[in-house]
């Protein structure tokens, strides 16, 4: 089973609880540097209308933050890949519960194009 990129054992099943993501988000993070010195993460948002949007988020003392820095950090492209921005979504939507995180849940539910930037 893979979330956010990571690998967990298939003796886990299909249900990863989602404290173990958080343990090994951390793990990850730790290793690329942490959050330490960034700030914000912008993302500009490109609709299937080609309507775009430039996007902000800087709740440091979230999930998703911690998510979106290890995926800038990490990733080949900068543009966010669907599943991970779904999975992410997700996973904030039951860890954070905040309103900025939940704007950002709600954007990143569609099929718009991202590219990320950590600043």
């Amino acid at each position: 089973m893979f979330i956010l990129g990571f690998h967990f054992p298939a003796s886990m099943g299909n249900t990863i609880p989602d404290q173990v993501v958080v343990e090994k988000l951390d793990e990850e993070l730790a290793k690329v540097g942490g959050i330490d010195g960034i700030n914000e993460i912008k993302m500009y948002m490109t609709s299937r209308e080609n309507q775009k949007e430039e996007l902000s988020y800087t709740k440091k003392d979230t999930f998703m933050f911690k998510a979106l820095v290890h995926y800038a950090k990490t990733a080949e492209t900068d543009y966010m890949i669907y599943t991970n921005r779904y999975q992410i979504a997700e996973l904030s939507k039951r860890l954070d519960g905040d309103d900025e995180s939940m704007h950002m849940c709600k954007k990143f539910d569609s099929m718009s194009m991202f590219r990320i930037v950590a600043a």
